[in-house]
């Protein structure tokens, strides 16, 4: 498909879901983008081809229908408000975040540039644990943010105030009872559902951070795990009752870049708290070859952890120094 025709049925499907639910007569779209009904029907054929559900009536025309298919077009028509970025929907990459490294190692950001996946070959979380990611039953997402200034950055609370994000995005679209498991975990029913990765990238020039991105991995619907996460892993919702991917995939973007100018002031770690599974729980720490074991007393005002130690003693962990935290109570191992 040439450039032409592929902005032609870009325009059509906008059209489409602009009008949705009702229907647009082939004469009004062919109208519109001054081109003939054949031409628009055969548009409408390639959208169908590629996943869209377009319904055609006779004498009507046609009809949008949202469904589980990833589109970069309507997640970027819905979201229209936001700020400049960079949309890339692939079907499948090794990473999200591999993937968006490799792009920001090659070109530095001028924008806010996001990488969604319907599956990963090679997904994976803190300490390179394996991330399972299966087609069409998932949310796999990366934002790559320029930096422009280190001193800019806070990661523990960039971290902490993603996860308040996608928290409360589950909640409002699905009414599910979330929780957080300090820092990056995120649960309902006492199984993760998502997981997410920060990392920062290094400039070779000036050896500053000069981008950061956060991995987000949602099993929204996925129910088939591997064995040695059938116990832990779980689905935000057995059946999203007609909510799609792509309209989490808006939700969560509009919620992230609406606190992401504000994060660092930290006025959403309330809510963290309010949502945090760890906070009067005995925990074991591990940070490299050594173990800790206390009660988490509280979480600052950095998203550390605050853990009353064995020894009485009080003392604050950073998430870039834990490896992993076991509750020891709490109802929750892994």
């Amino acid at each position: 498909m040439g450039e032409i025709d592929m902005a032609n049925q870009v325009a059509v499907l906008c059209l489409l879901i602009q009008a949705a639910p009702a229907y647009c007569s082939g004469d009004w779209l062919a109208q519109r983008l001054a081109i003939s009904r054949t031409a628009i029907w055969k548009l409408v054929q390639g959208l169908q081809a590629a996943g869209h559900t377009i319904e055609s009536r006779h004498g009507r025309g046609y009809r949008y229908v949202a469904n589980n298919q990833l589109s970069a077009p309507v997640i970027e028509y819905a979201l229209t408000a936001l700020p400049p970025f960079d949309l890339t929907v692939l079907p499948t990459v090794d990473s999200t975040n591999a993937y968006l490294r490799r792009l920001v190692t090659q070109t530095p950001l001028a924008l806010p540039k996001i990488v969604v996946a319907d599956t990963q070959t090679a997904g994976y979380g803190r300490s390179g644990r394996a991330f399972y990611s299966p087609a069409q039953t998932g949310i796999y997402m990366s934002i790559g943010l320029p930096l422009s200034d280190q001193k800019a950055l806070d990661a523990g609370l960039l971290t902490t105030s993603t996860a308040v994000v996608v928290a409360q995005t589950l909640q409002q679209l699905f009414a599910v009872d979330v929780s957080l498991k300090w820092v990056n975990d995120v649960l309902v029913n006492h199984h993760k559902v998502v997981g997410i990765l920060s990392e920062g990238i290094t400039s070779l020039e000036t050896g500053q951070i000069s981008a950061v991105i956060i991995g987000i991995g949602i099993n929204l619907t996925t129910t088939a795990f591997p064995a040695l996460l059938a116990h832990k892993a779980g689905a935000v919702v057995a059946n999203p009752n007609g909510v799609t991917r792509n309209q989490v995939i808006c939700e969560l973007l509009r919620r992230f870049f609406n606190s992401y100018g504000t994060y660092r002031s930290g006025t959403f770690m309330d809510a963290y708290r309010k949502l945090s599974m760890v906070i009067d729980q005995q925990v074991e720490l591990k940070s490299g070859t050594q173990k800790y074991r206390g009660v988490v007393t509280d979480i600052d005002a950095h998203g550390a952890l605050v853990v009353k130690l064995e020894t009485g003693q009080s003392r604050h962990f950073s998430s870039g120094e834990i490896t992993k935290v076991n509750l020891l109570s709490g109802g929750y191992h892994g």
